[in-house]
């Protein structure tokens, strides 16, 4: 699998891409439980899917195999890809959001999980308008879930928490899912909530570590680009 200019920068540069779709492990009985719990942050999300966590031990050797990374991938609009890729260096693993325009250009980073955090990658209305995109493979709850480990919104509506629960309800989980949902959404390892702000006519993250801030590394030009995959209705205004 490839991810333009992904890889690109590493040493020693990589011999064949570590890169593996991981669309296949998303129909797993078990994909949503390791997700959220590894991914998201949230201890409960075992219990909530009646599942022991001993049981995913499996599941989660494949989701850190360090000689292939699963990449986890959503359509956006035009010819745009979320891809929510589990880069696993041995002793320097992470998660990384990041968006493929699908033009050929380089991919956007959006937000990187790990000690050396940046991010969040989304607002909430970014998160819901992209979870009810066109896709023939993944269900708006699917595409909810996927995302939500990325967004931190200090405006959030009190009803976010409801729709997560609705949406690991809709996946199988069977208790506890306003738990989840509240582990989820509020979780602090790595951003508190952060503000967001039409800035030049283009949504912004206004906390320090956000790739998506403005006056940053990205290009008013790729800021743009974000807002408007995410959000292709042209409504990329926040609150």
């Amino acid at each position: 699998m490839i991810i333009p200019e992904y890889l690109d920068g590493y040493e020693p540069p990589f011999l064949r891409s570590p890169l593996v779709d991981g669309s296949d492990m998303m129909s797993h009985a078990l994909f949503w439980p390791a997700f959220l719990s590894t991914v998201g942050g949230s201890a409960s999300a075992p219990d909530a899917f009646d599942v022991d966590p001993a049981d995913l031990e499996q599941i989660l050797d494949t989701f850190l195999d360090p000689r292939n990374w699963p990449v986890f991938s959503l359509p956006l609009a035009g010819r745009g890809r979320l891809h929510v890729i589990m880069r696993n260096f041995e002793d320097d693993g992470g998660v990384d959001y990041v968006l493929d325009p699908g033009t050929g250009d380089a991919s956007i980073p959006l937000a990187t999980m790990e000690g050396c955090y940046r991010g969040p990658a989304f607002a909430w209305p970014e998160v819901v308008a992209a979870a009810h995109q066109s896709d023939q493979d993944h269900t708006p709850a699917a595409r909810l879930l996927l995302l939500v480990p990325a967004c931190a919104d200090s405006n959030r509506p009190r009803k976010a928490v409801d729709m997560v629960a609705e949406a690991m309800t809709t996946l199988g989980a069977r208790s506890g899912v306003r738990q989840v949902s509240e582990e989820l959404l509020n979780s602090r390892r790595y951003w508190t909530p952060c503000r967001w702000a039409t800035i030049d006519d283009v949504l912004v993250g206004l906390g320090s570590h956000a790739y998506r801030r403005h006056g940053g590394e990205l290009s008013p030009e790729q800021l743009r680009l974000i807002a408007h995959t995410l959000q292709p209705s042209g409504n990329a205004g926040h609150r």
